[in-house]
This record gives C-alpha cells, sequence and structure tokens, in this order.
C-alpha cells in the first residue's frame, strides 16, 4: 500500500511540475544582432529537439528540429534559434511587417511576463527576416502595435539561425528581485502546413499562454525608462471635381511614457487620420447603423482593456456622432444636408497597464471639435447653419482583475460630457470570465447600465450569462440575453438594437485526428435559439443553423451551413414606428463554400447561398469567389468578386426623393436588389521593410420597387395597387442606383525600426442616382466621368527614444 502510494504521489507530482523550463544565462558581453551567434556565450553545441505539432497532426512530434536559447542583460533579452531545415525547400515569401502570412517559414515568441496565462506579448521572426509582433489578451492578438525590438537572419547549410533582442522597453514586467515568466515558443513550416509548439499545446483549446514553460534564471533586472516621442510631419494634395488642387501641410506629435513598470501613457497632440483607407461604404435599408472597423493606429494600438467589455466603440471619436445627437437642435420640417464624415479631434490619450497582483487598469480621454452642417427646411426651402455635434469629451475607465485559472472580472465605464445644451451620456458595466481548473468548462456573462443626462434621464440595462463546456471533442452550451428597451450605450459603444430576449443552446463535435487518413479535421455545430421582445413581453421567432467543417491532408477546407427562420416572426424594427411589426416569412438558407491551399501559387475562396423565403416569389442568391494569386514571392494579387440578388423581397420603403400623393399609414415595397461588389487587392513587397499596396474596390446596389403596400395592424400587409411611388416630376422616389469606387494605394518604408515614410494616394467617387437599369460598364463609365476626387500625401515619422539617447 505504501508503494503505491509512493507511485501515486510522483505521478502526481510529474503531472502537475512537468512543465518545459528554460534557462536564461546573465551576460555581461555585448551581443551583435546579426544572426551569426559568434558571441562566445551562445553555446556552439546545442542541438535541435522535436517538438510537438499542434497541426496538421496534434501531439505527434514535428518533422523538423528546433533549438533555441535565451540570455538577458540589463537592457534586454536575447534569443537565438536554430531551426533546422532542407535550404532549398524552406519558403522564400517576403511579406509585410505583422502581416502574418501561412506561406511563410515562422518563429515564435510567447512571453507571459505576468504569469497569468492571459496577457503576453508575441515576436515572431520570418526566414526572410520579416518581424511581427502582437499584444496578448485573453488568447486575443492585437498586431496593431509597433514596438521597437531587433532581430537578423541568416540561412545555414542545415536550415536557419535566428537572433534577436528585446529591449526591456518594448515589453512591462514586475519590479521584483526575481523574475517568474512563462514562455512557449512555436515554428511554423510553411510548405508541411505545420505548426509545432515548444511546451505542448492541445488543439481544442489553443492557448499558446495557459500551455506554457517557464523561464528560469531571471533576476535583479529593472525596468527601464520607457519614454518615447514620434513626431510626424504630413504635406496633403487634395483635388476635388471643378475645382484647383489644394495642398496642405501639418504637423504633431506622439508620446510614449512609462510612467512605472507596468503603466504607459499614450498621447497624439493634433492627430492627422487621413491616410487612413476608405471605409467598405454600402447602401443601407436596414433601421440599424452600419458598423465599420476601425483602421486609425491610435484607436487600435494597446486598445486591449478598453475594448475587452465591449462599450468601446471608438469610432464615435472624431468620425461622426450618433444620428439621434444631430437630430437634437432640428426645427420641424427640417433635414441635414452634407453632413461631415468626420471631425477633428484636438488630442487624444490612454493609460493603461497591470499591477503585479493582476489588477488592470485603463484611463482613456479624448476631446473632439464641434461639427456643423446645413438645415434646410422642406416647407420654404430656407437655410440655416447648426451645430449637429458640440464640443465634445469622451472618457473611459477599465478595471481588470485576473483571477486563477485563467479567469477575469472586469468594471467598465464609459461617459461623453458635451457642450452646451446637448445631453450627456454614461455607461457602467461588469464582466466576468469564470473557468474551472482544467479550462474545461466555462461561465461568463456581462451586466450593463446605461444613462442619458437630459430632461428625461432615460435609463436602462443589459445582461446575459453563459455556461459552456469549451474543452474535448463534444463542446456546447446554454446562453441568455435580456436588454430593456431603455438600453442606450452608443454615446460611445455600439449596438444594433436593444428591447430584446435571447435564449440560445449550441452543441458541437470535433474530431481532430479521423481515422480516414485523407482528412485532417471536421468540425458539426449545431444552435437553436428562441427571441423575444422585452416591452411589451412578445415572441419575435424562432431560429437554428447548422454547419460542417472539413479540413484535408491536402489543407483544402470545405464547409456548409444551414440557417432556419422556423416558423412566421414578428420584425418590431422595419416598420420604423414603435408598436407596430412587420410579419417575416419563415426562411430555409443553404451555404457550401470552398476555401484551397494558400500554399500553392494558386489559391481560390468561394462559396454560394439560396434563401428560400416561404412568400410568393421572394427569392434571395449570393454568389462569391476570390481567387488569390502568388505571382512571385513578393507580390501577391487577390480578385474578389460577389453578386447579391434579392427578387420580390419585401421591406420597408426608404424614400430617396420626395414622392407625391403618399397615402397614409406606414408604406413597404416590394423590391429587386442587385448588388455587385468586385475589389482588387495587390501587394509588392520589395524588401522586408519596403513595399506598396493597392486597393481598389466598386460596390453597386441598385434598388427598384415593383409594387407597395401598407402595414396593416395585424403586421401583414395590403396592397396599393394606385400608388406608384413617383415625384411630381415623374420620377420614383425609392429606385436607387448606388456607387462608391475606392482606391487607396500605399507605399511604406520602415528605414529604422519605429520610423517610416509614408505616401499615400486616395481615389473615391461616390454617387446616387436612379439608372438602375444600366449595364454594369455603363454605369461604371457614367460614374468615373463625374470626376473622382484625389488625395496624394506624404507622411514622415521618425522614432526618438530616451534610451537610444542615453546611449544604452
Amino acid at each position: 500500500m505504501r508503494y503505491f502510494l509512493t507511485l501515486a504521489f510522483y505521478a502526481l507530482s510529474f503531472s502537475l511540475f512537468s512543465q518545459k523550463q528554460l534557462e536564461a544565462i546573465s551576460i555581461d558581453e555585448e551581443i551583435t544582432i546579426d544572426g551569426k551567434l559568434n558571441e562566445a556565450t551562445w553555446d556552439k553545441t546545442e542541438t535541435g529537439q522535436k517538438w510537438t505539432q499542434i497541426k496538421p497532426s496534434p501531439g505527434d512530434a514535428s518533422h523538423v528540429s528546433t533549438s533555441v536559447q535565451m540570455r538577458y542583460d540589463k537592457h534586454a533579452i536575447y534569443f537565438a534559434f536554430h531551426c533546422y531545415d532542407d535550404p532549398t525547400q524552406m519558403s522564400k515569401v517576403l511579406s509585410l511587417r505583422d502581416d502574418y502570412s501561412p506561406n511563410c517559414d515562422l518563429i515564435g515568441i510567447f512571453l507571459d511576463t505576468y504569469n497569468d496565462n492571459q496577457n503576453g506579448f508575441f515576436f515572431g521572426v520570418t526566414s526572410r527576416g520579416v518581424q511581427l509582433d502582437a499584444k496578448i489578451a485573453a488568447n486575443d492578438y492585437n498586431d496593431k502595435l509597433n514596438l521597437v525590438w531587433y532581430s537578423a537572419v541568416k540561412i545555414v547549410d542545415d536550415g536557419w539561425i535566428v537572433e534577436l533582442k528585446i529591449p526591456y522597453s518594448a515589453f512591462r514586467f514586475p519590479k521584483k528581485e526575481v523574475q517568474s515568466w512563462g514562455i512557449n515558443f512555436s515554428r511554423q513550416v510553411s510548405r508541411l502546413r505545420e505548426e509545432s509548439s515548444w511546451e505542448k499545446v492541445n488543439p481544442d483549446l489553443e492557448n499558446m499562454l495557459l500551455e506554457s514553460g517557464d523561464v528560469t534564471g531571471v533576476s535583479h533586472i529593472e525596468p527601464p525608462l520607457r519614454l518615447a516621442f514620434m513626431p510626424y510631419i504630413s504635406s496633403y494634395f487634395n483635388k476635388n471635381p471643378g475645382s484647383n488642387a489644394q495642398p496642405a501641410l501639418s504637423g504633431g506629435l506622439d508620446i510614449k511614457y512609462g510612467v512605472n513598470e507596468a503603466f504607459t501613457l499614450d498621447m497624439t497632440l493634433v492627430p492627422d487620420f487621413r491616410q487612413v483607407v476608405f471605409d467598405q461604404q454600402v447602401l443601407n435599408l436596414t433601421p440599424f447603423e452600419v458598423q465599420f472597423n476601425e483602421n486609425r493606429q491610435f484607436f487600435t494600438e494597446g486598445m486591449e482593456l478598453f475594448n475587452k467589455a465591449g462599450l468601446f466603440y471608438s469610432r464615435r471619436i472624431g468620425i461622426q456622432a450618433p444620428q439621434r445627437v444631430t437630430q437634437t437642435l432640428l426645427k420641424p420640417g427640417e433635414y441635414l444636408e452634407n453632413v461631415p464624415q468626420s471631425s477633428k479631434l484636438y488630442n487624444a490619450s490612454k493609460y493603461s497597464g497591470r499591477m503585479k497582483n493582476g489588477l488592470g487598469l485603463g484611463v482613456f480621454n479624448a476631446v473632439n471639435a464641434e461639427q456643423f452642417s446645413t438645415a434646410i427646411s422642406t416647407i420654404d426651402g430656407t437655410k440655416r447653419e447648426v451645430m449637429i455635434s458640440p464640443l465634445t469629451n469622451y472618457n473611459v475607465l477599465v478595471l481588470d482583475q485576473n483571477l486563477k485559472n485563467n479567469s477575469s472580472v472586469t468594471f467598465t465605464n464609459t461617459n461623453v460630457w458635451r457642450a452646451g445644451s446637448f445631453y450627456d451620456a454614461n455607461v457602467s458595466g461588469l464582466n466576468f470570465n469564470i473557468n474551472t481548473n482544467n479550462n474545461e468548462f466555462n461561465f461568463n456573462g456581462k451586466g450593463a447600465f446605461s444613462a442619458q443626462f437630459d430632461t428625461q434621464n432615460k435609463t436602462g440595462y443589459s445582461y446575459n450569462l453563459n455556461a459552456q463546456k469549451q474543452r474535448g471533442a463534444l463542446v456546447g452550451g446554454v446562453g441568455y440575453l435580456e436588454e430593456s428597451d431603455t438600453y442606450d450605450p452608443n454615446d460611445l459603444g455600439f449596438n444594433y438594437n436593444n428591447n430584446r430576449r435571447i435564449i440560445e443552446v449550441s452543441a458541437a463535435y470535433r474530431n481532430f485526428k479521423p481515422e480516414n487518413p485523407k482528412i485532417m479535421k471536421w468540425i458539426i455545430r449545431s444552435s437553436v435559439s428562441r427571441a423575444y421582445l422585452y416591452n411589451p413581453s412578445h415572441y419575435v421567432g424562432t431560429y437554428s443553423n447548422t454547419s460542417a467543417f472539413l479540413l484535408s491532408k491536402h489543407f483544402d477546407a470545405f464547409g456548409i451551413s444551414n440557417d432556419n427562420s422556423i416558423g412566421e416572426s414578428y420584425d418590431f424594427f422595419e416598420p420604423r414606428v414603435w408598436g407596430r411589426s412587420f410579419i417575416r416569412p419563415a426562411a430555409y438558407a443553404i451555404n457550401p463554400w470552398v476555401s484551397t491551399n494558400y500554399q500553392k501559387r494558386l489559391a481560390l475562396d468561394a462559396g454560394f447561398s439560396i434563401n428560400f423565403v416561404q412568400r410568393e416569389n421572394w427569392r434571395e442568391y449570393n454568389f462569391n469567389f476570390s481567387p488569390r494569386f502568388r505571382l512571385s514571392n513578393g507580390i501577391f494579387l487577390i480578385y474578389s468578386f460577389e453578386k447579391e440578388l434579392l427578387l420580390n423581397a419585401q421591406g420597408f420603403a426608404v424614400p430617396f426623393g420626395s414622392p407625391s400623393n403618399v397615402p397614409d399609414g406606414i408604406i413597404f415595397g416590394s423590391r429587386d436588389r442587385n448588388t455587385l461588389t468586385q475589389s482588387v487587392a495587390l501587394d509588392c513587397i520589395m524588401t522586408k521593410r519596403m513595399g506598396f499596396s493597392f486597393r481598389l474596390r466598386h460596390y453597386r446596389s441598385a434598388i427598384s420597387y415593383t409594387s407597395f403596400y401598407t402595414l396593416a395592424e395585424d403586421g401583414r400587409l395590403q396592397a396599393l395597387p394606385t400608388f406608384t411611388g413617383l415625384d411630381i416630376y415623374g420620377n420614383s422616389a425609392y429606385n436607387l442606383n448606388y456607387n462608391a469606387f475606392t482606391i487607396d494605394f500605399t507605399y511604406r518604408w520602415v528605414f529604422k525600426p519605429g520610423s517610416e515614410i509614408n505616401l499615400v494616394w486616395k481615389n473615391s467617387v461616390f454617387s446616387a442616382d436612379q439608372a438602375v437599369q444600366a449595364g454594369y460598364w455603363q454605369n461604371l463609365n457614367t460614374i468615373l466621368q463625374q470626376g473622382p476626387t484625389n488625395s496624394l500625401s506624404f507622411k514622415f515619422i521618425y522614432w526618438l527614444d530616451a534610451q537610444q539617447l542615453k546611449g544604452h
């Protein structure tokens, strides 16, 4: 019995403390980052190890060997990798900095300096010497930051060598005598489509920080002075149709200051975002706002804490205020003309970091200038200038506490102060994410309270709760969401709609090592949800989704999904009048797709969907394909085509003019919608620090109404055979042909880490007319003849690091 207990004790000890350990050795000699490993400190006898595959065969040994060594001094940490391989077989593909590509051979470092399994840094280098980095938060990778560190690659007879120097100013760690860091490494071998890790990582969760090893030996290091200035100078030449080019010169400054070992202050003074790529504009006929991606670097870098709760939508700042704000000072019968798409941002700052007890703190502030537009009266045609958004101050506060088992609890508060008689707004939210000991089960939820302070002082709330099994072959869970009809976070957040209650049940089965030798993995997922209106309590609809995914041994992916609206549903938002609903018919959609191996010079993404709507002749079709060409190791071309066709689709009739003889009631229409989107993306990478990209997109959506209805009290449609939808000139007030044609050309040269030159040409045409029957080429020729808006800009950014100025 004693012998059995002894064996059990040693087995348990091995299971608890079997993580790999990497010894970091303190050095005094200077290391030159050249990939040669000439310094005496590097162990020339270090041999490679077979790491463990994450894919394609989880748990198996890697097909290649890799060795890793770590050193440190008072200024930085150093890594040396020997990636054993056949040099003639290695990938020679170039990529842009921070642009991950499956066609590259890559070595990566995952560094968890607070050892909380949740927050860390990623540093990666390709076999062509291209750098990638990212901030990791809860397994979410933000690659928008530009950290300053150094690396070099050298191709040798038996593979490639990578040497890295990561200054302490590039990452954060606690101030204590002996450091306790988690660490893991990954290697990608492109031609084998293989990804392996130093410490074994299970594919069911695939968390590189959670399943990591330990760094030993790092002690007596001090967090450095982290202070950097990034001044910039930019010049612009803008040319509008019918006018002369307008030159402009501007400048500004970004500042990064490490207040202490844990916290960083980022500031942008007189920011300039005019080089940011165009939004992908669409014709929106829904009652909901369109959400766009954030492309401004200041609002993408270091925003992990602020975005964690989902209450912060940074495009509210410096872009366009929520629509209800623009309507505040309008008189009856007035509408706005030429609403500006952006406003001047005076300054913005963010203060964020994490203490050694695991408490993260984030404070954000920005000040937005006033916005003005022209109000036109539909009664007498008079015009007046009106302020549509006042001087505005935006604030965000986040407290995020790490808990054991990769768990956390987060408090977030957003606040908007507006000058003058405009209302103010405040939203507070609490999130929790709890995992069991082995991360097999997860419980998470969020509660939020919103308030708008004006004459009515409107308040509202939202919460959701979820429980799920997240590890193993069979996973699934249940969730519940409730939002009051007065919940409104959209002054500094984004919520499509409120006033809802939804319960959902989901399940999935995953097989990561199928017995069939031709299949790498397959997944089947299914979910059912039931929705209700919150106030008044009313059934909305029942929906289901089933999908299947398969990845072949040749790395071709196939999938199919089925979305169903089970029975009729009640849409309380489409009528645009509260208290009314539109009964939507049952619908059944099927969507097969394929994505071929990106490793090949020619790859293809393609799919189609058919939605069978159970009402009269209502049909919806979609077809898309996107071939990807690798023309050389540095030139990549992607063409995308998407066609969406809606026939006899019913919905609220959105007028784009002034129809005459409009009958009483809520007007709906039966319409055909033909939408075509084409885009071309060309990347030409000349060196690991220089390249250009070209993006062309043409979006066209033509709306043509065939008949009109009024919405009855019971949610059904009653025909209006005599209503034509024409204005007093005999033109349709509802038909529309909308075009968005944009070009973004960017040349970028990173001439030293953190410093770069950007040359950008932007070309755009946005138009709307009634040529809904025009052919594609006739339509394109017409909009180009209207004359595009052109912008040519030059921007010079220089990184000044206080440590370098001091000679370290």
